[in-house]
C-alpha cells in the first residue's frame, strides 16, 4: 500500500525566528532555512512545517497576520519563499505553512475597512456587537470584547485585542479566506497547519459559557468553552476547505485543535470527519500532558488510536512552539528523552518533530525582563510564557553558535556547546546520531510504517509493550519507564535468542535484553525494538 507523504516521512517543524539568521539582525530568516536544507535532509525527514512568516505587526509573533500573501520583511521576501519551495522540492522535501484562519491582525486591510462603518464593504468580515453580549474571555487576558471607537461597536477576539476573529458565518468572508488559501496552493505549497481551527464558528446566539469554580491564573480557564468554539457548523466549513485543497494533488491539512482538558482525543478526531472528509490530520496533545508512566502513556495512546479508528490516521507529537520541550519536562534526563523518541517513532501514523528535538535541546532560560511572549508578560509568574521552547538553534560551538553574528532575539539554552550540531554529527552515541538512526530505521521498515498495532500485557507495570504487525513481519517494542533494571514476561511472546532479535536499543549495545527462560531484562529507561519470528 502506498502511503501519503505526510505519513511515510517525518514532519520537521521550524520556528523561523530561531532557526538560522543570515542578515545578522538576531532573527532567523528564510535564507537561513534554505542554507540548512541539506542538514534537514540528512535527518531523514520528508517535510518541513514553518511557523508563520506572513506580514505581521508581531503582536503574537506572526499569529496576527496583516497580509496573507506577503512575507514579513524580517524573514525575507516572496522571492525568498519561492526559492525555498523550489530548493526544498529539488531535495524531495515537502513544505507546510502555518496558516491562521480564525483571526487576523487588527492591521489587516479587511479589519481596517470593517471598522470604518457598519455599511463598509467588509463590514461583516468580523464579529461586531453594540453591547458586550456574553462572558467570553480572550485566551491572552481580559474580556474577549474590545470597543472600537471608529465603528462604535465591540468586536470579538479569542486572543489579543490585536487579533480580531473572522466571521466564518458570512459567506463573503469565507470566499475571501479561500482565495488566500488558493494563492499559496497555486504557489506549490504542499500543506497547511491550521491554527486553532476548531474556533472558527461561534454560537449564533452568543450564549454565556458555563463557569468553572475554583481559582486559576487566567479567567479564560474559568469557563467551559462550549459556545466560543467547537460549534457543529464548523465541520461543514472545514469540509469545504478540504474540497478546495483536494483540487490540488497531494496536499495536506493538519489542524491544531484547542482543548480544555490535558487531552481530548475524541474532539481532535472529530475534525477528521466521519468519512475522513475534513482535515487529513489533527493534533492530539495528550502525551505532552501525560505523566511519564508506562501505564498512563499506554492509556493515552490507546485512547487516541480508538478515537481515530482504523480508517483514519493518528498524529504523534511530543514538542512544539507552545509547550515546554520534552527533555526539559524530563528534567534534562536524556535516557527518558530517548525512550520517548523510540515510542514516538514506532507508532502508526504521522510523526512530527520540533527543531532541536533531535539534539536533546533544552528550553532557554528567559527571565521576566527579557520576556517576548505576550502570554508570559500578562501572567508572569503563573505562566512564564512560551519563549523558553523557542530559543535559537545551536549549530556550532562558541559565540553565536552558528545561528547569528549578533545577539539573538532570545537567549541560547544554557551550556549550549553540548548541543551543537557540529559536535553531535561526529559522536556515534550523540542524540543527533540516535535520531538519525531511528528515523532511518522507520523510513525503511514497512512494518513500522504500515503495520497494525497491539498493546500487550506484561508481568511488570513499569514496562510498556506493543507489537507492530504486517505481512512483512512482526516487531516488538519494550519500553522501561523506570530508572531501575526490570525483568518481565510479555504475554503471547515466546522469548528466545532465536525468536527475538534486537535491532534497536536506546542503551549501548552491551545492554541489550538478556533472554533467559522466557524473560526479558531491561536496563533503567531502556527501550528496545525487536524483530519477532
Amino acid at each position: 500500500m502506498e502511503l501519503p507523504w505526510w505519513q511515510e516521512r517525518v514532519v520537521y517543524q521550524i520556528y523561523p525566528r530561531s532557526f538560522q539568521d543570515t542578515n545578522d539582525d538576531g532573527i532567523g530568516d528564510i535564507q537561513g532555512i534554505i542554507h540548512r536544507l541539506d542538514y534537514i535532509v540528512s535527518l531523514g525527514v520528508g517535510s518541513i512545517w514553518l511557523s508563520p512568516i506572513f506580514t505581521s505587526p508581531m503582536a503574537d509573533f506572526g499569529y496576527d497576520i496583516s497580509d496573507y500573501r506577503g512575507i514579513d520583511s524580517i524573514y525575507g521576501s516572496l522571492q525568498d519563499v519561492e526559492e525555498l519551495i523550489d530548493q526544498a522540492h529539488q531535495r524531495s522535501l515537502k513544505v507546510i505553512f502555518d496558516l491562521v484562519l480564525n483571526h487576523t491582525s487588527n492591521k489587516h486591510p479587511w479589519f481596517l475597512d470593517s471598522r470604518t462603518s457598519r455599511n463598509a464593504e467588509k463590514a461583516n468580515f468580523y464579529i461586531w456587537k453594540d453591547e458586550i453580549p456574553n462572558n467570553w474571555f480572550g485566551a491572552f487576558g481580559g474580556k474577549g470584547w474590545t470597543f472600537d471607537s471608529t465603528r462604535g461597536q465591540y468586536y470579538y477576539h479569542s486572543f489579543l485585542p490585536e487579533q480580531p476573529d473572522l466571521n466564518w458565518r458570512d459567506q463573503n468572508t469565507v470566499d475571501a479566506i479561500f482565495n488566500e488559501v488558493s494563492f499559496w496552493l497555486e504557489k506549490g505549497i504542499d500543506g497547511f497547519r491550521l491554527d486553532v481551527i476548531n474556533l472558527i464558528i461561534k454560537d449564533d446566539k452568543f450564549r454565556d459559557n458555563p463557569k468553572i469554580f475554583g481559582t486559576r491564573p487566567r479567567p479564560y480557564d474559568m469557563q467551559r468553552h462550549i459556545f466560543d468554539r467547537n460549534r457543529p457548523e464548523s465541520h461543514a466549513k472545514i469540509r469545504s476547505l478540504r474540497k478546495l485543497t483536494d483540487k490540488y494533488p497531494q496536499r495536506m491539512l493538519v489542524g491544531e485543535i484547542m482543548v480544555e482538558s490535558p487531552g481530548e482525543p475524541e474532539l481532535a478526531a472529530s475534525f477528521l470527519g466521519k468519512t475522513w472528509d475534513e482535515l487529513h490530520l489533527t493534533f492530539d496533545f495528550s502525551l505532552i500532558n501525560t505523566p511519564f508512566s508506562a501505564q498512563k502513556w499506554q492509556k493515552a495512546a490507546k485512547r487516541w488510536y480508538e478515537a481515530v479508528g482504523k480508517n483514519r490516521c493518528p498524529t504523534w507529537v511530543l514538542n512544539n512552539h507552545d509547550v515546554k520541550r520534552s527533555i526539559s519536562r524530563f528534567n534534562g534526563n536524556e535516557a527518558r528523552a530517548r525512550l520517548a523518541a523510540l515510542f514516538l517513532l514506532t507508532q502508526y501514523g504521522s510523526i512530527f518533530l520540533y527543531y532541536g528535538e533531535e539534539l536533546g535541546l533544552v528550553d532557554s532560560s528567559v527571565g521576566k525582563r527579557d520576556l517576548q511572549d505576550p502570554l508570559g508578560k500578562r501572567y508572569w509568574p503563573f505562566h512564564k510564557g512560551r519563549d523558553g521552547e523557542r530559543g535559537p538553534m545551536i549549530w556550532n560551538v562558541g559565540v553565536g553558535h552558528g545561528f547569528s553574528n549578533t545577539t539573538p532575539w532570545l537567549p541560547f539554552a544554557s551550556g549550549g556547546n553540548r548541543f551543537a550540531v557540529e559536535n553531535q554529527e561526529l559522536e556515534p552515541d550523540s542524540m543527533l546520531t540516535f535520531y538519525k538512526s531511528l528515523i532511518e530505521l522507520r523510513n525503511n521498515d514497512p512494518v513500522l510504517l504500515q503495520g497494525d498495532y497491539t498493546f500487550l500485557s506484561t508481568s511488570n507495570s513499569k514496562i510498556l509493550a506493543y507489537t507492530r504487525t504486517s505481512e512483512e513481519g512482526k516487531r516488538l517494542v519494550l519500553l522501561n519507564f523506570s530508572a531501575k533494571k526490570q525483568t518481565l514476561i510479555v504475554s503471547g511472546i515466546q522469548a528466545s535468542e532465536e525468536t527475538c532479535r534486537v535491532v534497536f536499543s536506546t542503551a549501548p549495545i552491551s545492554s541489550v535484553p538478556v533472554l533467559q527462560e522466557n524473560l526479558f531484562h531491561l536496563e533503567g529507561f531502556q527501550g528496545v525494538l525487536l524483530h519477532v519470528t
